[in-house]
């Protein structure tokens, strides 16, 4: 299996479904939390960066384009292939793109209001950072620990890929405009995200394998 079980992270899973749905209420119904939220966060952004962050947020801003993460995506299911690993080539690739759907179904309704007519606020949860989490997920849990056993090597990569996330969401912020609210989001739904589907892949993945007669590596 490319995962083992894991009842904290399936607790976490829970943990961050329910702050995902507060969060979308919160969105839904423009409560003033919100506002002070996004508001305060906007003001600190953009004046309040320290100046080796902000050399980190430029760095982390040139990636945060929805075809590199489309070539992130698709660079890791050929790596998948590669290994032999065809069914979680396809289930990353079924799971991205359902995740696609689903992102723009929630923000559609969480985001949609009337004012002379229907208009649309930013995208929650972002798209483009639940695409990255999901690639960076990959790398950390996944790849790292194959390719080095030394844990303080393993934590080390994983802090780094966090770090990184956190740095291109402040550059989504700072130079798309996007609400800390919809990277909140993506941070929440991609935690969940990546848990339910590897925990239905984990329930799935030797059943397809006895009938497909692939990925002899599971």
């Amino acid at each position: 299996m490319l995962i083992q079980p894991d009842k904290l992270r399936k607790c976490l899973m829970l943990i961050f479904g329910g702050l995902l749905l507060i969060l979308a209420i919160q969105v839904r119904f423009n409560l003033l939390f919100i506002h002070v939220m996004n508001d305060g966060a906007e003001l600190a952004v953009h004046n309040f960066i320290p100046q080796f962050v902000q050399q980190g947020i430029g760095f982390a801003g040139l990636l945060t384009h929805y075809w590199l993460a489309i070539l992130g995506i698709i660079g890791l299911s050929g790596l998948f292939y590669l290994v032999n690993y065809k069914i979680a080539m396809g289930w990353l690739i079924a799971t991205q793109i359902l995740g696609l759907l689903v992102v723009e179904l929630l923000s559609t309704v969480l985001t949609t209001y009337w004012d002379k007519g229907f208009k649309k606020g930013s995208m929650m949860p972002d798209l483009l950072l639940v695409w990255w989490f999901q690639i960076l997920a990959v790398i950390a849990v996944i790849i790292v620990p194959r390719l080095t056993a030394n844990w303080q090597w393993q934590w080390g990569i994983q802090l780094l890929v966090v770090f990184g996330w956190c740095l291109m969401a402040l550059a989504r912020m700072q130079q798309n405009g996007m609400p800390l609210s919809s990277e909140l989001g993506a941070l929440c739904f991609g935690y969940f995200w990546w848990q339910l589907s590897e925990q239905q892949y984990r329930r799935h993945a030797k059943h397809w394998r006895h009938v497909l007669e692939i990925d002899t590596l599971i």
